[in-house]
């Protein structure tokens, strides 16, 4: 951030961040965003700096004094990430108990003002009381669409100890006539910002018109998006109440989406995340699962607008991920035994993971019809890619393992649960150099059957992996 000379030169220099970063994230009053920036680093001028750590502030670009103790959050691992750990420490005037004393905290740096701005956005959004809990800022503020409303809210809400911090941002707007940015018409739901240095891609769909976090995910995806995975949600919910329902880790539930009873998404577990959501840590690892408002009682019949709503959101994972079709395959074995091509995507089905109805007879009996609509709009053919014949690996030989014990006992164990499945499977000897007992299945000389097997296990709850051995 460079010095400025003028309090104009300092508006005209941020504002255009502050619109953007606003615009992304949902906040709607740029005008509050740009004056807490001119009060929080004196219009970037040297003369108005009565306060000699504010230089530190201007030079690393932190324009809203963000400190670094937010939890130490720097929100990446959903994906949102614009903050890389680094911080600077500096004196700072504080309010307690209606006094005002000089302490040494430490402050967040950031590689540009924009990045700044992004932080401060992802803490008004997803800053909670503690790690995992609820959003403190965002429920209380997202509905007020003036400024005095706003900046009140959030200082009452512990955010500046200064007492007069709320009225001192709203004289600035008044007097710079700061609300000629803002612009309540064009606002789009948050979608994702990249760590330092990484390119800006959307991640998530722009068709969300409500975020509700849940702490119910894996992190991030270890396998590339090829499925979707449609659910019902029992009961003609809105996108809030959904929410709800995936807002504590003692349910162990969420989605990456939802669709609620009027049409409107939601959006629970970022799509670059793993939710909680098919009983399938498999299936879950790669589709994009899609929870729908749905009638209580069977066949779970959606509304026309919700399903209507299913086909667009569909079509626009597809799009993102990089799909020309959305195959319905009709049945788990095949679903799980095809490998779909890099345009491809694949419906799959929750009750074929448990023992469950999901998503009902209703959706059920429409996958086809939904994947035939996604793959008309998005010009693809319904017919899936044919798949070459696999060759054998020269000298390889694969087998598929779903645990190593250095207790034979626990090894036997574990070879009964995945025997009560019907799967052949076995215990290797004592490993001569670790110790360990092996159990595995098969020996495949193809490694697209191992990986088959694999899947079935995984389908199945097993922590399965492939082990590849040389032979003669």
């Amino acid at each position: 951030m460079k010095i400025c000379t003028t309090e104009q030169e300092f508006i005209e220099y941020v504002a255009p961040f502050a619109q953007k970063v606003c615009k992304r994230y949902g906040f709607y009053l740029t005008s509050v965003l740009v004056a807490q920036a001119c009060k929080e680093v004196g219009y970037g001028i040297p003369s108005y700096w009565d306060n000699p750590g504010v230089r530190g502030l201007i030079e690393e670009n932190n324009m809203i004094g963000i400190k670094k103790s937010l939890l130490n959050a720097s929100w990446t691992d959903i994906g949102l990430g614009c903050w890389d750990g680094k911080y600077l420490s500096k004196k700072t005037p504080e309010v307690y108990g209606g006094k005002q004393v000089i302490i040494t905290d430490d402050f967040r740096i950031y590689d540009n003002v924009e990045q700044s701005f992004a932080d401060y956005m992802c803490f008004m959004r997803w800053g909670a009381y503690q790690v995992g809990g609820t959003p403190k800022y965002y429920p209380n503020i997202k509905d007020l669409h003036d400024y005095k409303s706003l900046i009140s809210k959030v200082h009452s809400l512990g955010y500046a100890t200064g007492p007069t911090y709320a009225s001192g941002v709203c004289k600035i707007i008044e007097k710079h006539n700061l609300t000629k940015y803002d612009d309540l018409t064009n606002v789009e739901p948050s979608t994702y910002y990249p760590a330092s240095g990484q390119k800006e891609v959307q991640v998530n769909s722009p068709l969300v018109n409500y975020t509700a976090l849940s702490p119910c995910n894996s992190g991030q995806r270890t396998h590339a998006i090829d499925r979707i995975t449609p659910h019902c949600i029992v009961g003609q919910l809105d996108v809030e109440t959904i929410g709800v329902c995936f807002n504590s880790t003692a349910k162990k539930a969420s989605s990456n989406y939802g669709i609620g009873s009027d049409a409107r998404v939601g959006m629970y577990v970022p799509e670059n995340m793993r939710s909680w959501c098919t009983s399938s840590s498999e299936n879950d690892q790669r589709a994009v699962t899609i929870e729908c408002a749905c009638d209580l009682t069977a066949p779970y019949a959606f509304k026309s607008i919700v399903y209507n709503k299913l086909i667009e959101l569909c079509v626009d994972i597809c799009k993102r991920n990089g799909k020309k079709k959305l195959l319905w395959l009709g049945d788990k074995e095949t679903t799980l035994r095809y490998n779909p091509a890099a345009d491809e995507c694949v419906l799959s089905a929750h009750r074929w993971m448990a023992a469950k109805s999901c998503p009902g007879d209703w959706m059920y009996s429409r996958e086809g019809d939904l994947a035939e609509k996604v793959t008309a709009a998005l010009g693809g053919s319904v017919e899936p890619t044919p798949t070459p014949e696999p060759t054998p690996s020269a000298g390889k030989l694969y087998r598929v393992q779903v645990g190593a014990y250095s207790v034979k006992e626990n090894a036997e164990k574990k070879l009964r649960q995945i025997s009560a499945t019907g799967t052949d499977c076995f215990i290797t000897d004592k490993d001569p150099v670790d110790g360990f007992y092996r159990v595995q299945c098969g020996a495949y000389s193809i490694e697209d059957n191992a990986i088959r097997k694999m899947n079935e296990l995984q389908y199945m709850g097993f922590d399965a992996i492939i082990k590849e051995y040389d032979v003669a």
